[in-house]
C-alpha cells in the first residue's frame, strides 16, 4: 500500500478524544461542585451519553477524512483484499469472534469482582438507549476497525515495520483512544487490538472484525444501559 499520512490517524485521535473527555469531565464536576444549579437535570448518565456522542463524532470525522483521502476503491481494498467482501474463512472468523468476546467478558467479570458492579449508565431516555445500542456500536465497529486495523496497520507495513511491531503499535494506538486513565481498560483494549491485528494480518478482511466489534459493543452497552 502506498504511504500516506500516519500520525493524523494514529496519534491525533488520541489527543482529541482524551483531551476532549478530560475537559468535559473536569468542567462538569467543577460546575457540579461550585455551581450545581448550572448542571441540574444533567446527571452523570447524561454526561456519559454526551461523551459517547463526542467520541462518535470524532471517529466519524476521521473515518470520513480517510475515505475522502483514499477514495472508495482504496477503502474497499482495506476492508477486503480479495474480490469479494464476504469471501473469508469461516473458522478463523468464528475463532476471532469467540476470543474477542471472551476477552471483553473477562474484563467485565474482573470489573464486577473488583468493583462490585459493571459500569452503569442510568437516567437515559428510551431513544438514548437505542442510540447507545445502535449508533455507538456501528460507529466503533466500522470506524475503529477501518482506521486502526485497516489503515494504521497497513501504513506501518508500508513503512517497513515488521509484522509483530505493526500489530503492537496499532494495538497501542487503539488502546489509547479508549482512555488513558483506566489501566485495566487499556490492557483489555490492547489485547483486543493484538488479537484483531493478528487476524487482519493473516486474513486481510475487516468484515468479521467489524461484525465482532459491533456484537461485543451491543451486549456490553446493553449491560450498561439496562434498567
Amino acid at each position: 500500500m502506498q504511504q500516506g499520512k500516519l500520525w493524523g490517524y494514529s496519534v491525533l485521535p488520541i489527543f482529541v478524544i482524551n483531551l476532549g473527555m478530560m475537559l468535559a469531565i473536569g468542567a462538569y464536576f467543577a460546575l457540579a461542585t461550585t455551581q450545581p444549579a448550572l448542571v441540574a437535570g444533567f446527571d452523570q448518565g447524561q454526561l456519559s451519553f454526551a461523551l459517547s456522542m463526542f467520541i462518535c463524532i470524532v471517529e466519524w470525522a476521521f473515518a470520513v477524512s480517510l475515505i475522502r483521502r483514499l477514495n472508495l476503491m482504496g477503502i474497499r481494498t482495506l476492508i477486503a483484499a480479495s474480490a469479494s467482501l464476504w469471501k473469508f474463512q469461516w473458522l478463523p472468523a468464528l475463532i476471532v469472534f469467540v476470543v474477542l468476546n471472551a476477552i471483553f467478558a473477562a474484563y467485565i467479570v474482573f470489573t464486577i469482582w473488583t468493583q462490585g458492579s459493571w459500569y452503569r449508565i442510568e437516567g437515559l431516555d428510551a431513544w438514548q438507549k437505542i442510540v447507545m445500542l445502535v449508533v455507538v456500536p456501528l460507529t466503533a465497529g466500522f470506524c475503529e476497525e477501518l482506521i486502526w486495523r485497516g489503515y494504521i496497520f497497513t501504513q506501518l507495513e508500508a513503512r517497513g515495520y515488521g509484522l509483530e511491531k505493526a500489530i503492537v503499535l496499532s494495538a497501542v494506538s487503539f488502546a489509547l483512544i479508549h482512555g488513558i486513565m483506566l489501566p485495566d481498560k487499556l490492557l483489555t483494549t490492547f489485547l483486543f487490538g493484538v488479537v484483531a491485528g493478528l487476524y487482519y494480518a493473516r486474513e486481510r478482511n475487516l468484515i468479521p472484525l467489524m461484525q465482532t466489534h459491533i456484537v461485543m459493543d451491543v451486549w456490553s452497552f446493553g449491560l450498561s444501559v439496562s434498567s
